[in-house]
């Protein structure tokens, strides 16, 4: 990633110097190209590590967010089983009144396993909504948060460079040649 960096300037830098048509001697052009090296080596330098930290912050975030959402899944399935149990016993209470009286022990069996089974199944339908709900939230997040990462850099870069008087005249230069060239056509 580096080398690519580094050969991209040193492109960007030959890219200039040819611009010119050759008005500058080599030296001049070394020490330029050398200049905006070391710039962008000290950007780079001091900015990797708050860059870095905000994205490692954000990642801990999103992932705290998702493990919330797991302990939550946990909890249902636990309330689950708790309900399966709660069957289970009503089962064993319905045999129990068998033996007193056949006709209520099933209308109870019947009423228990109903309520066991619309338990279940909201608590499955919650965390499973809950979930989704979660991690739709995060991937969002974290899709505007390395836009928005992206776009501060960006305008940060070209902020910095067009700072430099000799980036903003070779800019303002080449808009007026492309003018000129557009009314020439």
């Amino acid at each position: 990633m580096r080398k690519v960096f580094f050969l991209s300037l040193i492109t960007l830098t030959l890219a200039f110097a040819a611009e010119e048509g050759g008005h500058h001697s080599p030296l001049e052009l070394f020490w330029k190209g050398f200049n905006i090296l070391l710039f962008l080596g000290i950007v780079y330098w001091f900015g990797r590590g708050p860059v870095g930290e905000a994205f490692n912050n954000f990642w801990k975030s999103l992932t705290q967010s998702v493990d919330e959402s797991e302990q939550e899944l946990i909890k249902a399935k636990e309330e689950l089983q708790k309900a399966r149990e709660e069957l289970e016993k009503a089962k064993v209470r319905a045999d129990e009144s068998i033996a007193l009286a056949k006709e209520s022990a099933q209308a109870e069996i019947e009423e228990a396993r109903k309520h066991a089974q619309e338990v279940a199944e909201r608590v499955k339908e919650k965390a499973r909504e809950t979930v989704e709900i979660e991690l739709k939230k995060a991937k969002e997040e974290l899709a505007l948060y390395g836009m928005k990462k992206a776009e501060e850099i960006a305008v940060s870069m070209l902020e910095d460079t067009f700072k430099n008087p000799e980036v903003q005249k070779k800019y303002i230069d080449r808009q007026l040649r492309i003018l000129e060239e557009k009314g020439n056509a």
